[in-house]
């Protein structure tokens, strides 16, 4: 017999035993998670709220709950600057012998852009950490392929100058820390070399 068919099997008999000496077999409601680098995650099950800190890699409500009683593990409220999902989060407890969700965080991103001036022949690399992003001639404005992560800094500079012209990201406006939303007040000015 199959492994995963000896699962029901083990967690019925495991029930019936139990409910032979009297008892009714209950359950941990936990899990595992990855990625939460920022505080402020608060999980749900019913009525049931738990706060999970920053770092963690398991959880477990207080409650334990009965065999046949519906679980659902949702979110009262996501991470600071992060979006977390749920998989394995509901179900009804004795299906199989512990329930066990998995919450995967990740840092929100957003894009980083502006606006370009005097641009009038292609040639214009611009490029923050490892992302280079070309900026075709007569371009107003741009936006720099790949997001950057929230908190993170970001840096936009000339990568490639276009021919005949020096352009130019303008003294404190290339560089900062990014926000919960996306940057477009970046400026790039070109002029005859």
């Amino acid at each position: 017999m199959k492994l995963s068919c000896l699962r029901p099997l083990a967690a019925l008999l495991l029930t019936l035993g139990l409910a032979a000496c009297g008892g009714k077999a209950s359950y941990d409601v936990s899990g595992t998670i990855s990625g939460l680098n920022n505080e402020g995650l608060i999980l749900a099950n019913g009525g049931e709220s738990l706060p999970v800190a920053a770092g963690k890699t398991s959880f477990t409500f207080a409650k334990r709950i009965d065999y046949g009683t519906e679980y659902n593990i949702t979110f009262k409220q996501q991470p600071a600057h992060m979006t977390c999902s749920i998989s394995g989060g509901s179900g009804s407890a004795g299906h199989y012998l512990n329930i066990s969700a998995f919450v995967s965080c990740s840092q929100n991103t957003y894009s980083v852009g502006g606006t370009v001036s005097g641009l009038t022949v292609d040639g214009l690399v611009l490029i923050n950490g490892n992302t280079q992003t070309t900026v075709a001639k007569d371009a107003t404005a741009f936006t720099m392929t790949g997001p950057v992560a929230d908190g993170t800094t970001y840096n936009v500079s000339v990568f490639t100058q276009p021919k005949g012209l020096l352009c130019v990201v303008q003294q404190g406006t290339g560089v900062g820390t990014m926000g919960e939303a996306n940057v477009t007040t970046v400026k790039v000015a070109c002029n005859p070399a």
